[in-house]
């Protein structure tokens, strides 16, 4: 097996997220694993860096954690998303760790499951894995793809979970193409980093289990016991009333408890960022709204 190797992006507002995720993932593997843990992370503190510490170390479990520093002007003439370019950041993984196989995760999941089988996967010389969740038809790129020559049957699949061959994507300079792509199609890309990965990589990837990137939306059933939960578009669990309105959104905040974060910090009506990012996701709300109108 790999050694297990886990990787994580987050800002400031993310923090809370992050500690849900990367404590899950690390409760969640079998006994005996000693991950290490690399986070690259936007204007967190000393204080910051110190408090995720502690939710790591109460868990008991052994680990390694390693800060990345991105260089911010690598990117600077892709797309942004809500004025944020670091969705970016996990096309650099690869090229920071001294690693056979890196996990890359999103921070609005939370693991249910251990990880560790994704490092004894063939990936049979392929340089990424994903989990294909439908096809290009449903895309909001189709028209790109289209015109790329690529048929509305190909794969797709969403980019908060994947499993990256580092020595592959290093010696075919994947990064290089990637940056190449956004920038000649930057004014079509629709899914920022999820667009310039599903054009490139949709065909060639490893498909992954699906338990290992689960979406949860207000009409999710049937999600197996073991499984990577990720809270795909807007409300998440931490926004304004969506606990009552996301289904394991309760699982989610169980999970908080769990964390260092500050209680005050826990309770979404008391943040500010909670208020500040409201109006912001309102399309969310209304979708929400009008899926439960539907039936």
């Amino acid at each position: 097996m790999h050694p297990i190797a886990i990787a994580f992006c987050a800002d400031k507002m993310m923090e809370s997220a992050l500690h849900v995720a990367m404590r899950s993932a690390l409760v969640n593997l079998k006994p005996g694993c000693c991950p290490h843990i690399y986070a690259m992370v936007e204007h967190f503190s000393s204080a910051d860096r110190a408090r995720l510490a502690r939710t790591l170390d109460a868990t008991g479990r052994k680990y390694d954690l390693t800060y990345l520093e991105p260089d911010p002007d690598m990117f600077a003439s892709l797309p942004a998303l809500h004025g944020n370019r670091s969705c970016y950041f996990r096309l650099l993984l690869p090229e920071l760790v001294q690693e056979d196989r890196l996990l890359y995760l999103d921070s609005d999941i939370l693991i249910r499951c251990d990880l560790s089988p994704l490092f004894e996967l063939d990936m049979k010389g392929s340089a990424l894995g994903a989990i294909v969740g439908g096809t290009a038809e449903f895309t909001l790129d189709k028209e790109l793809r289209l015109s790329l020559d690529q048929s509305l049957t190909d794969p797709a699949f969403n980019s908060g979970v994947l499993l990256f061959d580092c020595l592959m994507w290093r010696r075919q300079q994947l990064l290089k193409e990637c940056v190449r792509f956004g920038l000649e199609y930057r004014n079509e890309i629709r899914v920022v980093d999820q667009t310039i990965l599903n054009v490139l990589f949709a065909t060639s990837c490893i498909h992954l289990p699906n338990q290992y990137n689960t979406a949860i939306t207000s009409r999710s059933e049937h999600i197996p016991s073991e499984a990577v939960l990720h809270y795909i578009g807007s409300p998440k669990p931490w926004d304004l009333g969506a606990a009552s309105l996301l289904p394991y959104a309760k699982a989610w905040f169980l999970e908080l408890r769990m964390t260092a974060i500050p209680l005050r910090r826990r309770i979404p009506w008391l943040t500010l960022s909670t208020w500040r990012r409201f109006p912001k996701i309102l399309g969310g709300y209304r979708r929400l709204a009008v899926q439960r109108m539907q039936g």
